[in-house]
């Protein structure tokens, strides 16, 4: 189990915390939200087990019995709820499988996570802690609840037991209703910078050429950054880049249009939101690179002049209203949107078609 001094790169988030923890007035529902892989899901589980912890009011103390069984994976106060496998879904979901989530069968897990879920924790939400000082419930990610479950998780958070705490983890925070978010104490996250992570990536025993392109390829994730396949996500970077570029030329390769959705779109969801999480950094690194002359700034600083270029055709105000406009399309596939509707919506976009 991790100490909050082992979360890098996160210290306005910890120090929150900590404050949160010192002062003994815990809210009743937390939401840590930011980039993909930098560190939410891990600090929620410090944090929760913390909350648990019998022995320690600034931290868990990973000795006790309660630490051991959350690092177990097996206390009783201490719940996580996550997208179903699909074997789960097969099994407990069978009858709802085409209409809750269609998109179950394509990948391990499914596309959601399903209101039975959420009305499984409100049932038990109310109960007194068995073993620890709290009972603790981490939704990960919560941008996956869909339309139904967030309301049905709504009457537990406008009226929260006391000894009761749920963290709510998303990387997409607007996906979540209004009326949920109103109702969290909101704790941000950050990405790493491309330099900081470069430099941790070396102090790790990384030769600085391959710490920067996977510091640059990883979105400011350490996590992402060790794990990444560098050769396939260079190769997969390069031909998104060449999309933007070709398309940004004009009109004239709209015909080409079709295939480039289809190649961005892939085989599946997690393919093309990483080729949306891809164009969404190159394209703000085109839009920063005209607006200020600063390289050393970009996260994809070994593509500073062909950046340059396709921000100069775009134009710089062009190129952040459709960096924008990828978030808004990543949301669209929470509703099972037509994943080559979603990647022609944007090429189009680049090629001069109205943004999404």
């Amino acid at each position: 189990m991790l100490s909050f001094d082992e979360i890098l790169a996160q210290t306005p988030a910890i120090e929150l915390l900590r404050g949160v923890l010192g002062s003994g007035r815990v809210p009743h529902a937390l939401l840590f939200h930011g980039p993909e892989g930098v560190g939410k899901a891990t600090t929620a589980e410090t944090f929760g087990a913390a909350l648990v912890c019998t022995n320690n009011r600034d931290g868990a103390c990973g000795s006790c019995a309660c630490c051991s069984l959350i690092a177990a994976g097996n206390h009783p106060d201490f719940l996580r709820v996550g997208r179903l496998t699909r074997k789960e879904i097969e099994k407990k979901e069978r009858s709802r499988l085409t209409t809750q989530d269609p998109d179950a069968a394509e990948g391990d897990l499914g596309s959601q996570i399903l209101v039975d879920q959420i009305r499984s924790l409100t049932s038990i939400v109310g109960l007194r802690p068995r073993q620890g000082r709290r009972r603790i419930f981490i939704v990960d990610p919560a941008d996956r609840m869909n339309r139904e479950a967030q309301n049905s998780l709504l009457k537990t958070l406008e009226e929260p037991p006391d000894h009761s705490a749920l963290i709510l983890v998303s990387s997409r925070p607007h996906l979540l209703l209004p009326t949920v978010r109103s109702r969290c104490f909101a704790v941000g996250f950050s990405a790493m910078r491309t330099g900081e992570l470069t430099e941790l990536l070396q102090k790790r025993g990384m030769a600085r050429p391959e710490a920067a392109a996977r510091a640059a390829l990883s979105a400011g994730s350490l996590g992402g950054a060790i794990a990444l396949d560098l050769d396939a996500r260079q190769e997969r970077r390069q031909e998104v880049l060449e999309m933007l570029e070709t398309l940004a030329e004009g009109p004239g390769a709209i015909e080409r249009l079709s295939t480039m959705a289809s190649s961005l779109a892939g085989k599946d969801e997690a393919t093309l939101t990483d080729g949306l999480d891809l164009a969404q950094g190159l394209l703000r690194d085109a839009a920063y690179s005209v607006a200020v002359d600063a390289p050393d700034k970009l996260i994809h600083a070994d593509l500073a002049e062909a950046l340059r270029r396709l921000g100069r055709r775009l134009g710089a105000q062009r190129a952040a209203t459709l960096m924008s406009s990828v978030e808004r399309l990543r949301g669209d596939l929470r509703f099972n949107t037509n994943r080559t509707l979603i990647a022609e919506a944007l090429l189009a976009a680049v090629a001069g078609g109205p943004v999404p």
